[in-house]
């Protein structure tokens, strides 16, 4: 790289480039200096109309004071857009953007170029990761509207993540173009930290249209590229083993996810510190999520179901599928059956967060034949479908027909976790810790994981009749409008200490566990903060959703599927397991997260007694915290797990993973999100973070990870939600449902940042559309 390049304004700097460029092209362009323009404006239009004729115009900003090293000022000036070669419009534009400078200077100037035509694409790329500084081309981009300023101008556009050292896995040539113009602008400045906005035409032309330096790079953490591009290395290593076959396993590969099944994404995070990813292994994904299938009837599957590459959470989605196999199932059939699901997913990634409803077949609820074709398309033939189809009723008939009773017997269980425990209270901390953590184990995230699959059975169900006819959707959000769960108790009760009728004590006794990151010690509870989720005028419950009952007609049909399918049920005998089933549901969950609350806060107990901070524990995996262990060797631990953490920020990788090359190239999806309700609204987005409060009245509400410890969001009168993780059964959007709320759950990274960034969102659930306006 050349080290003689100087960056200056905007203006300045593409006429300092033009004697370089050979891989691009640059605008033709004319600086238009402030006080050149205060002095005798009708020469210098004069000058524009001899220059470009009558070529419509761009009229750019180019302040003394945008594209330095240490700010930007990204956006925050105007640019004015096809503007007419007339001398009243050319002159009004200048003049607005001249304007709009907050600091103005005789240096001042503005840039007139003529506007590209037939635009195919463009964007703006970036020669770092924005956040982390990791070695990525970041090319956000529009191929759609065919404008040069929907990206700049915030507007729907798509991004493209090309690790620095494979820009040959790019497979678009417009793309492998404009990343070739940008290594060639690299070596000409002779920096690797570039923002350079663009345009290609339908002759596969790259316009250069800006180029300045990476402001951000001032708050970067320090990591070699050579560090990143070794983990990602590995990992291209550790997924070419994952996709092999496995001999205990059904199916000829897999495929990696953050938000399948048990969805780590919205339960911790895509990069979760290493104390939260150690506790949720060692809770759930280890060995539990298995135990629970295998002992409601399904295929007994062993290993960890979750995988994480340097830090990076994901579901072994071929292990997922088969743990929803009956136990009894011909091998053949499994075989073909995962193949055939995984080929879907593959072929229609969109659907990575609702694998558990639109391809795999995990009960038989009253739309099981219109799965047929899709068992069809696995190649089964009328015997074997029968047959699948036998063991998936058998299986659901037995959880159905021990009907409350069953479930009665797991959240038996989970509620022993609420009881007074003085035998573990009066324990050293780090013993508490342990005692804690095996109880939450057996008593809690084993029957929650059985209990959160009857919930997902009875939504199925649900949904079947709405497929079925005997429910229209509006059945279905009143059903669900009416099922009032723990979120319901603790929204009420929170409306009580408001109005003065519960003592924030009491209040606190039940809910003061709670925290809006369930496995992150860094999460303050509400009993630790409550300051931050009490204190508000609070949200009194509409009792309308009480009044949900079957008319006589759909009684009658829902007793003839019944009937049909070989269950020996009532129409209210089902109805009461779906509502006591999520209900169940959301109570254990709330059990076994306060004792892994009160185990976090015990380790806080000994961390202070020890020297170690909140921040220090966050870094420590749970299996490496023990009474025996070296307090020295543990800081040093933290040390290197902090260490590790700034590598896991800076590797991004896609949200699914079906071949080891997806990793050269990220694909970040606008989101396909599930949409709650069928309530259209239009209110002012308010985006949320775990420790803040603004005034949340009357908005849609943003929040990244729908954890439940986020549940006082719904004391106020939120108009909807909205969130960037989460599943179409996720615990956020059963709370939704039953508050009958509008919500679009599980928009993805780039809707919801584009969203965060509007100053209100339209949230049409009928249309299954949300946008920023």
């Amino acid at each position: 790289m050349t080290t003689s390049f100087s960056f200056a304004t905007k203006a300045a700097t593409l006429e300092r480039l033009t004697p370089h460029i050979t891989q691009g092209r640059l605008c033709d362009q004319m600086i238009v200096r402030a006080p050149a323009w205060t002095a005798d404006r009708a020469a210098i239009l004069d000058e524009i109309a001899g220059r470009f004729g009558k070529v419509s115009l761009v009229v750019r900003s180019s302040a003394a004071t945008e594209d330095g090293w240490d700010n930007s000022l990204a956006g925050a000036h105007l640019s004015v857009v096809d503007v007419a070669p007339l001398a009243p419009e050319i002159a009004d534009a200048i003049d607005r953007v001249f304007a709009s400078y907050r600091q103005t200077s005789s240096n001042d100037e503005v840039l007139v170029q003529p506007i590209v035509r037939n635009v195919l694409l463009s964007g703006v790329v970036l020669t770092r990761d924005l956040d982390t500084g990791g070695p990525y081309y970041v090319i956000n981009y529009d191929d759609l509207t065919g404008r040069t300023d929907t990206v700049t101008g915030g507007g729907e556009s798509k991004t493209v993540l090309v690790h620095r050292t494979r820009p040959e896995a790019l497979r678009s040539s417009r793309l492998r173009k404009l990343i070739d113009c940008v290594i060639e602008l690299e070596t000409i400045t002779g920096t690797g930290n570039l923002d350079v906005e663009f345009c290609i035409d339908e002759a596969e032309d790259v316009y250069i249209l800006q180029v300045r330096p990476l402001a951000a790079q001032q708050k970067w953490i320090s990591l070699s590229d050579q560090a990143v591009d070794a983990a990602i290395d590995h990992i291209r290593k550790e997924i070419t083993q994952a996709v092999e076959p496995a001999a205990d396993l059904s199916g000829r590969t897999t495929i990696l996810g953050e938000m399948t099944d048990w969805n780590p994404a919205e339960m911790i995070g895509t990069t979760p510190h290493p104390l939260a990813l150690s506790l949720y292994k060692s809770l759930i994904t280890d060995r539990v999520w298995a135990e629970a299938r295998a002992l409601m009837g399904y295929r007994s599957v062993s290993d960890p179901l979750l995988v994480d590459f340097y830090g990076r959470p994901y579901i072994d989605i071929r292990r997922s599928l088969n743990s929803f196999l009956p136990a009894n199932i011909d091998e053949g059939i499994a075989q073909r059956l995962i193949d055939h699901q995984l080929s879907c997913l593959a072929e229609n990634p969109e659907l990575h967060d609702k694998v558990e409803f639109d391809i795999a077949v995990t009960c038989k609820d009253f739309s099981f034949d219109q799965a047929r074709g899709r068992l069809t398309d696995a190649g089964l033939n009328g015997e074997e479908i029968e047959e699948l189809s036998a063991a998936l009723g058998g299986l659901t008939g037995d959880l159905l027909e021990a009907g409350d009773g069953g479930i009665s017997v797991l959240t038996e269980k989970t509620d022993r976790l609420l009881k007074a425990r003085p035998e573990i209270d009066g324990l050293p901390p780090l013993e508490r810790v342990h005692r804690l953590l095996n109880d939450c184990r057996s008593l809690g995230t084993l029957p929650f994981s059985q209990l959160a699959r009857h919930g997902f059975i009875g939504i199925l169900f649900l949904k079947s009749l709405v497929r079925r006819g005997v429910f229209g959707q509006d059945d279905m959000d009143n059903f669900m409008y009416a099922i009032h769960t723990v979120a319901t108790e603790l929204v009420h009760d929170m409306h009580r200490v408001v109005t003065g009728d519960m003592p924030e004590r009491d209040f606190l006794t039940r809910y003061g566990h709670l925290r809006p990151g369930t496995y992150d010690i860094l999460s303050w509870r509400y009993d630790e903060r409550p300051d931050l989720f009490l204190g508000h005028t609070g949200r009194e419950l509409s009792p309308s959703g009480e009044n949900f009952a079957l008319s006589g007609g759909q009684k009658t049909e829902i007793e003839t599927l019944l009937a049909e399918q070989g269950y020996s049920l009532t129409a209210e005998q089902l109805l009461s397991y779906i509502t006591h089933a999520v209900k169940a549901r959301e109570q254990a969950k709330f059990a076994f997260s306060r004792t892994l609350s009160d185990a976090l806060k015990a380790l806080g107990e000994w961390g202070e007694e020890t020297g170690f901070s909140r921040d220090d524990l966050s870094y420590l995996p749970i299996e490496t915290i023990s009474a025996d262990k070296d307090l020295g060797s543990l800081r040093e631990r933290v040390e290197k797990e902090r260490e590790g953490f700034t590598l896991t920020r800076a590797i991004r990788l896609p949200h699914l993973i079906t071949e080891p090359s997806d990793i050269d190239i990220v694909r970040m999806p606008l989101g396909h999100p599930t949409f709650i309700t069928g309530k259209s609204v239009t209110a002012p987005a308010r985006p949320l973070s775990a420790g803040d409060v603004p005034d949340i009245d009357g908005s849609i509400v943003l929040i990244e990870s729908a954890d439940p410890g986020f549940d006082w969001i719904f004391s106020y009168d939120i108009r909807g939600l909205i969130t960037m993780y989460g599943g179409a059964n996720s615990h956020m959007a059963i709370r939704c449902a039953e508050f009958g709320l509008p919500a679009a759950i599980g928009c993805g990274e780039r809707l919801f940042e584009t969203l965060a960034k509007a100053p209100v969102v339209e949230l049409n659930c009928a249309a299954r559309k949300v946008s920023g306006h």
